[in-house]
């Protein structure tokens, strides 16, 4: 027996029928009669099919669901002229591209097979426009995160599963809300897990921060704002790290990362043909170290290696080359520098001169007889004054100094002894006097965890343009070698997130060299393609995809896509991400703040999600100035000075 509301139904929500199929493409041929923006059916009103709205194929038994990416009128060459008006013989013909289908009540993406010509051609049903946004899978934990753009009544849900065990970018020029919908993120997730021991215990999440808006502030003003930005402070700690201050935070780092090649490598940006190998040399020899077991030997070493350089005919060894040795060795000692060293300096600046002509050394007034090499009492003016030193070398902190101090006596030994080439080694010593003293301020070698928060912030927003790179770099790969050795089993998860990643994982960089932008890409590369085997994964936020890495777009699982202007920027989202169609690929430059389009994996097919809104505590610090507003307020005073005018100094 015929089902008269079955009837009733698919009269109203035919649309068509399929009158062409090429590939995936498939055109519909509108039915006269349903041509309207909306359609009537019981009493209620259902919106007609649009472009960018979705379509369900009739074959047989079976539902293939299309998307609209346009339409267009074409005239129908089966109308009678006969007694017909002129937009008769007009059809309205959809062009539409398959997705997926429903089998077993649900929807599945991908094509399992095509239609046939004369089809039926369908509104959708409100259940099955859920079963097409209805993107977590039975087995995996649910989060909502916004609503549809175009419906908002219609909630976006994604799985736990599905994000936060893929890599994840997240694009859009600045103000488009990219920051906000990163923290939405994590702060769905933290308020779902965050109180669970079991899962404190066992995930790791840092977040690399360039402009400090995921630190939590106090509130001002009278306004919360931004007080537990992600989350609250029981399942976070903040590192807001600075180079302008020796008395700021700093990272802590297991001694055994500090004393690692790479640790030194990523810091001094040493070449891999020349000074890589040198630093593995210093590194992997505990000559130093034996040394300094005993102050007597380390001093006899140091004479022996003045002696040695006063008696060289080597053009590259001057008097400067001893004088920076012994200076060398005072800055060296820390903030207790030796009275009798600094003396020998002053000594040997006094009467230790040096004639290019005749490649030789000599000690006194010019004005005098001065003493060369050859003379038996140049032992005693150079190497035995070493010799007699009283240094307290126990006040070279273990550590960053000490491996600094390494390198030092290695290269001027080597150097000394013709082992090595000054011009290939001199570049990473003058980094070594540079980003020594900056490492120092941000990075502590320490054994203890202090990790053990499940969200740790490190904030680089007043270091120095050099450290910003070194920083994240250092971090990130001992995260990522510590996570293969100490947990083969997986049994621990670890998220690295990045904000503003094109500042470390840029294609072009005009401050640095080409073999330290290759190792920096490589690095991050592998993690993106390998992590997932270890247990590791990324989140990059960025406002320039075109900056990044093709190789490292292309290997994201999810993508979370604001607002992007720029046509190169576009373009690399396009050769990237294979997830996206027509309409929500031209949707990119006109997408309102807040707004996102998200494709990949953890979704059937991209939608245009409105982000749902964070409470004002938990929000980064990344709102745009209200400059009418702001205009309007005096300044508030200075601390430590009294209230003026407000104008320039």
């Amino acid at each position: 027996m015929i089902d008269e509301g079955e009837l009733e139904h698919d009269a109203v929500f035919r649309v068509g029928r399929v009158t062409s199929v090429d590939g995936r493409r498939v055109k519909i041929a509108v039915d006269k009669l349903k041509n309207t923006s909306h359609l009537l059916y019981q009493g209620g009103v259902v919106r007609n099919v649009a472009v960018g709205s979705y379509v369900k194929i009739a074959k047989g038994f079976g539902e293939l669901i299309a998307k609209v990416d346009g339409e267009f009128v074409e005239e129908d060459r089966l109308a009678s002229a006969t007694y017909q008006r002129g937009v008769d013989p007009l059809s309205r013909q959809l062009e539409v591209s398959l997705v997926g289908y429903v089998e077993n009540g649900r929807f599945d993406r991908g094509v399992r097979e095509l239609p046939l010509l004369d089809n039926e051609c369908f509104i959708l049903t409100q259940h099955e426009f859920e079963l097409i946004h209805t993107f977590v899978d039975a087995t995996d934990e649910a989060i909502v995160i916004g609503a549809l753009a175009m419906e908002p009544t219609q909630p976006v849900s994604v799985g736990v599963n599905a994000i936060f065990a893929s890599h994840v970018g997240i694009f859009g020029n600045t103000g488009s809300g990219k920051s906000y919908t990163l923290t939405k993120l994590y702060h769905e997730l933290f308020e779902r897990y965050g109180s669970i021991e079991t899962f404190r215990q066992r995930a790791q999440f840092v977040l690399i921060d360039f402009n400090g808006e995921y630190l939590s502030r106090d509130a001002a003003d009278g306004h919360v704002r931004s007080t537990s930005v992600i989350t609250g402070q029981a399942n976070k700690r903040e590192y807001a790290l600075s180079t302008r201050t020796e008395s700021g935070q700093r990272l802590p780092l297991p001694e055994s990362a500090v004393s690692e090649l790479s640790f030194w490598t990523v810091l001094l940006d040493a070449t891999e043909k020349t000074q890589a190998p040198f630093l593995a040399r210093v590194l992997s020899s505990n000559y130093w170290e034996q040394r300094l077991a005993d102050p007597n030997d380390l001093l006899g070493v140091l004479g022996d290696m003045v002696f040695r350089a006063t008696k060289s005919s080597d053009t590259s060894i001057d008097r400067q080359t001893v004088i920076n040795l012994l200076a060398e060795v005072q800055n060296c000692l820390g903030s207790h520098p030796s009275s009798e060293l600094a003396a020998l300096i002053d000594d040997f600046q006094q009467n230790l001169h040096y004639n290019a002509t005749y490649r030789k050394f000599y000690w006194g007034a010019w004005g005098g007889s001065p003493i060369d090499p050859d003379h038996p009492s140049w032992q005693s003016l150079t190497k035995d004054k070493v010799a007699a030193l009283n240094l307290d070398f126990t006040t070279i902190e273990p550590g960053i100094d000490l491996i600094r101090f390494k390198i030092i006596l290695q290269y001027y030994n080597d150097i000394i002894s013709g082992f090595a080439n000054r011009e290939h080694l001199s570049p990473l010593i003058k980094r070594l006097e540079s980003r020594v003293p900056d490492i120092k301020k941000l990075v502590v070698a320490t054994d203890d965890d202090s990790f053990e928060e499940p969200l740790v912030v490190v904030s680089l927003r007043d270091v120095s343009l050099a450290m910003r790179k070194v920083i994240p770099m250092l971090l990130c790969k001992h995260l990522y070698d510590r996570k293969r050795v100490v947990d083969p089993a997986n049994q621990r998860y670890l998220n690295l997130i990045i904000d503003e990643a094109h500042n470390i994982l840029s294609l072009e960089s005009s401050r640095e060299s080409e073999a330290w932008r290759d190792y920096r890409l490589e690095t991050f590369e592998e993690i993106v393609k390998e992590g997932r085997k270890f247990g590791v994964f990324l989140t990059l936020a960025s406002q320039r995809p075109h900056d990044i890495s093709p190789t490292i777009i292309s290997q994201l699982h999810n993508y979370f896509l604001h607002r992007l202007v720029n046509n190169l920027d576009i373009l690399a989202i396009e050769k990237a991400v294979a997830y996206l169609d027509r309409i929500s690929y031209e949707s990119l430059p006109i997408l309102p703040t807040g707004a996102c389009v998200l494709a990949g994996v953890a979704t059937q097919v991209p939608v245009v999600v409105k982000i749902a809104e964070l409470p004002a505590a938990t929000a980064p610090d990344s709102q745009t100035m209200a400059v009418t507003a702001e205009w309007l307020k005096p300044l508030p005073p200075v601390d430590g000075e009294d209230d003026d005018d407000g104008g320039w100094d």
